[in-house]
C-alpha cells in the first residue's frame, strides 16, 4: 500500500509540473480576401465576401505548437469586381463556378512554425481546389494571437490559372485578356468555437 501511495504521489507531481498543452477547435470570425490580377487593359482586383474556416490548433504555455487541421472554403460567386457584373461573369466562367461553387484549401502538413517578434511564420503544404482541379501548394502564413485569444492569419499566394486547367478570362473577342497569374491575398481571423 505504501508503494502505491508513493507511486500515486509521484504521478500527481508529474502531472502538475507538465507544461500546459491543449488543442482547441477554431472557426472563422471575420476575413478579408482579395483576388487580383492583370489584363491587357488594366490591373484588377475582386474581394470575396463569403469565406469560412475551421481548424484544430494546439497551444502550449501560450506558444503556437501545431495546426492539426485547417479547412478554408470560399464561395466562388462571392468574388465581386469593382468593374461590374460583366467582369464578375467572366470571373465565374473562368472559375467554372456553376459546376464548382467553392474554392477550398485543406491543410496537409505544417512544415515549420517559427516565432518572429509577436507573430509566428508558418510554412505549410496543402491542397487548393479551384474550378474542380485540386493541386498541392506551398503556403507561407503569418499568425498573430490577439489579446482576446483570436488568431489572425495573413498571407498571399500567386497561382497560375492554367495550372488549375482554367482558361484566362477575355473580352472583346479576345482583344482584352486576363493574365495567367492570379494573386490571392487574405487576412483570416479565427476564434475558439
Amino acid at each position: 500500500m505504501k508503494i502505491l501511495n508513493v507511486f500515486m504521489g509521484a504521478m500527481v507531481v508529474v502531472l502538475l509540473s507538465a507544461p500546459l498543452m491543449y488543442a482547441d477547435k477554431y472557426t472563422s470570425k471575420e476575413h478579408k480576401m482579395i483576388v487580383s490580377g492583370t489584363s491587357t487593359l488594366h490591373d484588377w482586383e475582386a474581394p470575396a465576401s463569403t469565406l469560412t474556416a475551421k481548424g484544430d490548433i494546439t497551444f502550449q504555455n501560450a506558444t503556437l505548437q501545431a495546426i492539426n487541421s485547417l479547412n478554408v472554403t470560399c464561395t466562388a460567386k462571392s468574388i465581386k469586381s469593382a468593374k461590374g457584373e460583366s467582369m464578375d461573369e467572366k470571373i465565374y466562367e473562368a472559375l467554372k463556378a456553376d459546376d464548382n461553387p467553392n474554392i477550398t484549401y485543406v491543410l496537409s502538413k505544417v512544415n515549420s512554425i517559427t516565432k518572429s517578434g509577436d507573430e509566428w511564420i508558418i510554412e505549410t503544404t496543402g491542397t487548393l481546389t479551384i474550378g474542380g482541379t485540386a493541386k498541392p501548394v506551398e503556403l507561407s502564413v503569418k499568425a498573430k494571437v490577439e489579446a482576446d485569444g483570436d488568431i489572425v492569419f495573413t498571407g498571399k499566394k500567386t497561382i497560375k490559372l492554367t495550372g488549375f486547367n482554367l482558361e484566362r478570362p477575355s473580352a472583346m473577342l479576345g482583344m482584352i485578356k486576363c493574365g495567367d497569374d492570379i494573386t490571392l491575398t487574405f487576412s483570416l481571423t479565427m476564434k475558439k468555437s
